[in-house]
This record gives structure tokens, sequence and C-alpha cells, in this order.
């Protein structure tokens, strides 16, 4: 780990502070992606009065057309997509939103961290989505980019991902070195409007499970933030 890495006691403050800075006219900070750089990844304002319009307006398109990758599944409205950002992902001290962009600032998609806990060091790479054609590997780097900051920034020792089997995306992680660790199989529940994939122990099998996979920690220093 490298001089920039927070104390233990400071890293869920840290994440929080920056959670509750993001937006406004000029973000100011980024996560760089690449060496030279190719893409940069933006936090994701969740504050109800700095949420950015054109960002609802992305992730409620590319959620709706990757609904099927999703445990949940619904027909994302604007409205919806606001809600889940002021009510869900702004509160939630171990949950953070990245837009990844190009240089010049045209959004290619979206990725954050989830689930952390941070007693245990622990979390998972969350709502994974390419929105745009084009960028080639600026996905992969990116998400590696963001799980040596959770690393050294955050302070995360245990990180890794949760991914439906017939997610394409399974092939993605797979390529970037995560291992797989165990599958659970999922029963389909349905409710007006919603379709639930929810782990289910007493299914003896089933067409679709949840593949839990681990990034092997690498030690590497985490990646430099850009202000």
């Amino acid at each position: 780990m490298n001089a920039a890495c927070h104390q233990a006691g400071s890293r869920e403050e840290h994440l929080a502070a920056l959670k509750q800075a993001a937006g406004g006219a000029d973000p100011g900070w980024y996560l760089m992606v690449g060496e030279p750089a190719v893409a940069r990844m933006r936090l994701v304002p969740t504050q109800a009065e700095r949420v950015l319009e054109s960002d609802v307006a992305v992730l409620t398109e590319w959620r709706n057309r990757h609904v099927t990758s999703f445990l949940t599944e619904f027909e994302a409205t604007p409205a919806r997509t606001r809600d889940w950002l002021v009510q869900r992902v702004g509160p939630d001290r171990g949950r953070v939103l990245f837009m990844v962009e190009s240089m010049d600032g045209r959004r290619i998609g979206y990725m954050g961290l989830a689930f952390i806990d941070w007693a245990s060091g622990s979390g998972e790479a969350d709502a994974v989505v390419r929105g745009v054609e084009g960028f080639p590997g600026v996905m992969s780097t990116g998400l590696r980019t963001l799980l040596l900051w959770a690393q050294c920034e955050l302070g995360l020792v245990h990180l890794g991902v949760r991914v439906r089997s017939d997610n394409p995306a399974l092939g993605f992680y797979r390529k970037l070195g995560l291992q797989e660790r165990q599958r659970e199989a999922l029963r389909r529940t349905e409710a007006p409007g919603m379709v639930t994939w929810v782990a289910d122990p007493e299914l003896a099998s089933a067409g679709v499970s949840l593949v839990h996979m681990d990034w092997p920690m690498t030690g590497r220093t985490g990646p430099h933030d850009s202000h």
C-alpha cells in the first residue's frame, strides 16, 4: 500500500464525504482509467439537489436495455432511477456508483461497489453496465481500477462479484481473473411489473443460478486520483 491509503478508522467516512461532495458544475475528482489515461470514472451524484438529469437518463436507458442481467427485472423510469440514487445509493454507506466516461466527457457505462462490510473489509463490484459500443478495453480496465481503488483507498481486502449464470458478463469477469467460488440456485418469482430472482437452497437444480466470484488480491498499489 502507498502513503495515499487512508487509515482504517477513516475509510467509511472518506467514502461518505466523497459521495456527499459529488456533483456540481466541476466534479473535480476522478479515477483515471489506464496509464496513460484513456477514460475516467466520475462519482454519480446522489444528493437530491445535485443529481444530474443527464445521468438519470442514461442510467434508465441502459438499465432497461440490460434488464435480464439483474436479480430484479422491471421497467425503469427516470423517476424510479432518481429515487434509487437519492433514497438507496446515497444513504447507503456501503455503496457507491461511478459513471465511466471518455476523456471528453462522453458517457460509456457505469459500475460501482456495494455490500461493503467495513468490519470485515469486504465488498462487491456491482451494477457493471456498458452503455455504448466502442472504447475497447475500457470497461475491463475500469473495473480493475475500481477494485484497486477499493483495496487501497477503502481498505477492502475481500472483493468479488455475484452474477447470474445466464449473464454474458460471466465470461467478462473470468477474463479479468475473477474465480468462481460457489453457485446458488435461483428461483424466479413474479409480482405485478416485477420479476425477482431469489436464492433458494432447497432447489436441487435450476436453469439460472447466482455465481459468486472472488478477485484474487495482488497487493499492488491503487490508482492515483486526479484533482
